[in-house]
């Protein structure tokens, strides 16, 4: 149980899905936000600048933290081995930090890329206990944070939710993208039911018409998350992508 006014850590607080978390975090935790970057405006949250693949720096971050909302990472899907393999090590560090800080309450972003070869090769809806097959090295970095993440769990007696975060923050410009879309307030509401769950476990985090592609039967199981938004209403009629990122998105062609 957290006590009544819990600090919540937010890694990776100052990027795009953490700028649209922050604001619904606020209601319930006390935030101490760690990040590269200084925020662009001052806010009422703490604030912790350093890199995580320092375990020093997170440690300090995780110092009196009640829960740890874990965001921070490259989280491009075009980017190479050696830039996300770092991704690997900081959740790592985080964890570590969490056990020896006794933080037992801990939910990590993964994405709809740890199982983009799933969506990519017909499987509808793709189920998160099904065995995922990452379609970038950035999606391979994810699959190796909820491994992490489930070994944690088991050997610390810790709740740890992973939650395969879909496309949130961004602006639809292309029809590739719906199949994953999830919105800003869907997103905040399945952050809040994981931040509160009774359970470790990993689920799809998506709005109302990717359902169909990713199920949600785990996440409104265990974590009572319903998705409440469906598409833009422009959004089918985008074109396809004329550059795919990853190997998830190119079936159409």
């Amino acid at each position: 149980m957290l006590p009544p006014d819990p600090v919540l850590l937010v890694t990776g607080g100052h990027g795009t899905l953490g700028s649209a978390l922050l604001p619904a975090l606020r209601e319930s935790y006390a935030l101490r936000v760690a990040d590269r970057v200084e925020p662009r405006r001052p806010g009422p949250d703490e604030v912790l600048v350093g890199d995580l693949a320092d375990p020093g720096f997170a440690d300090k971050a995780v110092d009196g933290a009640d829960a740890i909302l874990h965001l921070a990472a490259d989280a491009s899907p075009r980017s190479p081995w050696s830039r996300v393999a770092p991704n690997i090590g900081m959740t790592h560090n985080v964890l570590a930090a969490a056990a020896r800080h006794t933080v037992r309450r801990i939910v990590l972003a993964s994405s709809n890329h740890a199982a983009g070869l799933n969506h990519r090769r017909g499987a509808r809806p793709v189920d998160p206990g099904t065995a995922a097959m990452p379609c970038c090295p950035y999606g391979a970095t994810k699959l190796a944070e909820e491994a992490l993440g489930g070994l944690h769990a088991l050997d610390h007696d810790a709740i740890v939710v992973s939650l395969r975060f879909g496309l949130v923050g961004w602006p639809l410009v292309e029809r590739d993208y719906n199949a994953m879309w999830l919105s800003a307030r869907d997103a905040r509401v399945l952050v809040r039911a994981a931040l509160r769950a009774a359970a470790s476990g990993v689920h799809f985090g998506v709005s109302g018409y990717a359902e169909q592609f990713w199920s949600l039967d785990s996440a409104r199981a265990d974590l009572r998350y319903a998705p409440a938004d469906w598409l833009p209403a422009d959004a089918p009629e985008l074109p396809w992508a004329t550059e795919a990122p990853c190997r998830m998105f190119d079936r159409h062609r």
